[in-house]
């Protein structure tokens, strides 16, 4: 593939050190690794409530931002006034994208292509770019709202027109794929992993667990329902309730916090289960590193960043088949259990537990590693850019 312009426009970015964004800063550090020039265009839309609240300073409102996140990364955002409608969002969202997107041309000339990280908002503001300015993007889908079956009527239709002038159209997940084929029939879809970031690309070292120390099984998710950590929760207790040797960690931080505290000393866990709260890529890493074991119950997940994290950290895991990692369990690498199953989770914890010092950690992680690593996803990149 010969070096390209690339322009990546995710739908979120928060920045790529912290949560909504590390995957479009890692995958953007790998192709400009492999000789592309790749920058971000990260638009963004408040309205008067968020100005009130304080979440968006009204020095930036309409304002470009120039950062380097190890890429350049160029913000503005848009205040909007107007009450809710359909289309509202997506096409605000995009009338700031296009302006941002008109202000980098003038700087830096024109891209060979614009990569779309969702269709909405970041698809409908490629679909105008291409049209006002010639430029062809590719889209990557990564909403769970396929899965979840939440789109509207109108963005169900700006996905649809979205989807017909995209070059190529990328899922994070052969689930994925198939479900958005299903959905939205005429257009193929082809399956390019999410990336490991940085702090991940450490091989594992082999385990080291000495006498006495508890058996340690690690989750990191945001504390929504989707994760479903009250299933876990009691899973756990089904199994371990008293066993002090056996303790269960929760990182990542969210609504639900309080109420999973209250349940964890329902079920008589609370000295067991520890809330860590939200942890960077390399707190996470260096969690991992003092675990013997990782978990994730969701009910729905489009790709499962965070299992190939704890499988490159070296983990056996314990996963929900939600769709998106399920792809990524094997009998080598750990185990997978209906979702929603509490007694098949509770099981599979058991499981995992006894058999963890059978389990290689040195050779899951590698496996992780050259699947998901840099190299792996830049590969896979160029054979699909048109």
């Amino acid at each position: 593939m010969k070096p390209k312009h690339i322009v990546a426009i995710p739908s979120w970015y928060s920045g790529g050190r912290g949560s909504g964004g590390g995957y479009f800063r890692d995958q953007a550090l790998a192709l400009q690794a492999a000789g592309h020039r790749v920058a971000i265009l990260a638009p963004d839309i408040h309205t008067s409530r968020d100005l009130r609240a304080g979440r968006v300073p009204r020095a930036e409102a309409g304002r470009t931002v120039r950062e380097n996140d190890g890429v350049d990364v160029y913000r503005r955002s848009r205040l909007v006034l107007l009450p809710r409608f359909p289309y509202r969002n997506a096409l605000t969202w995009s009338w700031c994208g296009l302006g941002l997107f008109k202000e980098y041309v003038a700087r830096n000339g024109a891209p060979d292509l614009v990569h779309a990280h969702a269709s909405l908002n970041a698809g409908v503001l490629a679909t105008l770019i291409r049209a006002r300015h010639g430029v062809p993007f590719i889209l990557t889908e990564h909403s769970t709202g396929f899965a979840e079956g939440r789109l509207r009527w109108w963005e169900r239709d700006l996905v649809r027109r979205v989807i017909a002038r995209a070059e190529a159209r990328i899922a994070v997940s052969p689930h994925l794929a198939a479900l958005l084929e299903q959905q939205f029939p005429g257009a193929s879809w082809r399956y390019v992993p999410n990336i490991l970031g940085e702090a991940f690309l450490v091989p594992a070292e082999p385990a080291t667990r000495t006498g006495g120390q508890p058996f340690v099984f690690l989750c990191a998710a945001r504390l929504v329902p989707a994760k479903n950590h009250a299933l876990l929760i009691d899973a756990f207790a089904d199994a371990f309730a008293g066993a002090g040797g056996v303790r269960l960690l929760l990182a990542g931080d969210g609504p639900l916090r309080p109420a999973l505290e209250r349940h964890s000393a329902e079920r008589g866990v609370a000295a067991q289960i520890g809330f860590l709260g939200t942890l960077s890529a390399e707190q996470l890493r260096a969690a991992m590193a003092g675990t013997d074991a990782f978990v994730l119950a969701s009910d729905v997940e489009t790709f499962g960043v965070v299992v190939i994290e704890a499988q490159a950290a070296g983990l056996p895991v314990v996963c929900t088949a939600s769709g998106g990692p399920d792809h990524l369990i094997a009998p080598t690498n750990g185990l997978l259990v209906p979702a929603g199953d509490r007694q098949a989770l509770s099981s599979a914890l058991v499981e995992i537990r006894r058999r963890a010092p059978d389990y290689d950690r040195s050779q899951i992680s590698a496996e992780a590693i050259g699947r998901f690593g840099p190299e792996a996803f830049a590969r896979s990149f160029a054979d699909i850019v048109p």
